[in-house]
């Protein structure tokens, strides 16, 4: 049984460790997918969650109104989506959460990746394009 909890969240754009990326947006905790050989099955141990991972999701239910309007300190910077969940598993198509930050985030102009491995992608690809067109 999938466990889902919305939650509020306090920020949605982390400075990141990874070597080729600036920043990171995970817009839920946990993951519908649950994959066996997935590398962010640690993240489970900083949740709070007993249940197994794959098994619960919060969702930042705020995490869009929390991306910034106006400002230039994102653009040409890298962000990427996400590190630690996907961003387009299942529950994505309930929520948006994910489609909506792709949305506030354009006006931003960073540069992007999004991690997944969910076909939900497809759904966004109007937006995913902008950053293909759009000459920075």
């Amino acid at each position: 049984m999938m466990k889902i909890k919305k939650i509020k969240t306090k920020s949605i754009i982390v400075k990141s460790n990874l070597p080729d990326g600036d920043f990171v947006i995970n817009p839920y905790v946990g993951c519908t997918h649950g994959c066996k050989y997935c590398y962010a099955r640690f993240m489970k141990r900083f949740t709070g969650h007993s249940e197994s991972w794959g098994s619960f999701v919060d969702v930042k239910i705020n995490a869009p109104d929390l991306i910034p309007e106006g400002t230039n300190k994102y653009r040409e910077k890298s962000i990427t989506i996400s590190s630690v969940t996907d961003p387009c598993q299942l529950i994505e198509r309930k929520y948006k959460i994910t489609r909506k930050i792709l949305e506030r985030l354009i006006p931003l102009q960073p540069n992007l990746d999004l991690i997944t491995k969910s076909d939900l992608v497809v759904r966004d690809i109007e937006e995913l394009f902008y950053w293909k067109k759009k000459d920075f």
